[in-house]
């Protein structure tokens, strides 16, 4: 089975070797790499140079500053149809040498035309790869789409898909995401199957310049949370009516071929979820359907609560 990774880089002139080196050491043999620089100005581009003219596995190609979702975007529409398995990278990481082939190992369980996502915990470490003391646990219970609905559970720097669910993802590209590894969630949850892996294959490298970091101790998640509840809200919101507005078709479709659940289910969950914006009444309705939820249960509780005040 084939595996393409598709990786966006900029400026990542600092741990771009160290990636590039993980990922030419995987112990799964058949692995391209297809990067797009997004715009970089420092030395990115002259370090792809040299890796692409002694690795003919590893291409790239330079493009416009567009913004890292965008970006992966592109890619997957770029990607060729001809690979069995697509994963995802970033620049800055370090890949253990079993991290694809145990991807490839659980998306094999699954027949071909289902829609599958693997996607798996991180090992936290610092800017010089030393693993970090992570006091905040990360639990998954269930992946479904009320889930996905208001929660991100996939890293992207994790994720490998199918060729059947990239197929989905690049129908259409939305014009508004929140990120696109929640995409990709939202998506295989609603047409799929998504398997977590609670074991780590990436080292996932925190240096004060993600796009997005982990969080590493309850105090850096009460920060996180006091700075989302400032941002202007609406964007969970936004993100679901985007994917109403690309997949309605399907989602009129009873029942979903490839998924056990129901796609007018699906459909009903994530309207519900839009009409609360405006209803009180709705509000309720989906704090008291326990099919919208967060993985912790305390999560959840603090969901509800921003529901009903209308701050989601």
């Amino acid at each position: 089975m084939s595996v393409l990774v598709l990786m966006s880089t900029y400026n990542g002139e600092k741990y771009i070797r160290t990636q590039l080196e993980s990922i030419l050491k995987q112990n799964y043999e058949e692995v391209t790499v297809l990067i797009r620089d997004d715009g970089s100005t420092d030395a990115t581009p002259s370090i792809l140079d040299s890796y692409t003219s002694l690795y003919p596995q590893i291409q790239w190609y330079p493009g416009r500053n567009i913004g890292v979702c965008q970006s992966f975007f592109e890619l997957i529409r770029k990607a060729d149809l001809s690979y069995d398995y697509y994963s995802f990278a970033d620049q800055d990481d370090q890949w253990l040498p079993e991290k694809i082939s145990r991807a490839v190992s659980i998306l094999d369980t699954y027949p071909h035309e289902t829609p599958a996502l693997y996607c798996s915990d991180k090992i936290i470490v610092d800017e010089h790869l030393v693993p970090i003391n992570v006091t905040v646990s990360r639990v998954m219970k269930k992946a479904t789409f009320g889930n996905a609905l208001v929660q991100d559970m996939c890293t992207g720097c994790t994720a490998v898909m199918n060729r059947r669910l990239l197929e989905i993802i690049r129908h259409q590209t939305p014009e508004f995401v929140i990120m696109h590894d929640w995409w990709f969630y939202l998506t295989a949850t609603c047409f799929g199957e998504v398997y977590y892996d609670q074991e780590s294959y990436i080292k996932y490298r925190q240096h004060g310049h993600n796009t997005s970091g982990a969080m590493l101790s309850r105090k850096d998640l009460l920060k996180h949370r006091i700075k989302e509840l400032k941002k202007p809200r609406g964007e969970i919101y936004r993100q679901v009516e985007e994917f109403i507005r690309i997949f309605d078709p399907q989602l009129n479709n009873e029942p979903c071929q490839y998924h056990s659940s129901s796609l007018v289910c699906n459909k009903n969950l994530a309207e519900k979820l839009l009409k609360s914006r405006d209803s009180f009444i709705y509000r309720l309705k989906v704090v008291f359907d326990t099919g919208i939820y967060r993985q912790k249960f305390s999560d959840t509780i603090i969901l509800y609560l921003v529901i009903l005040i209308g701050k989601l």
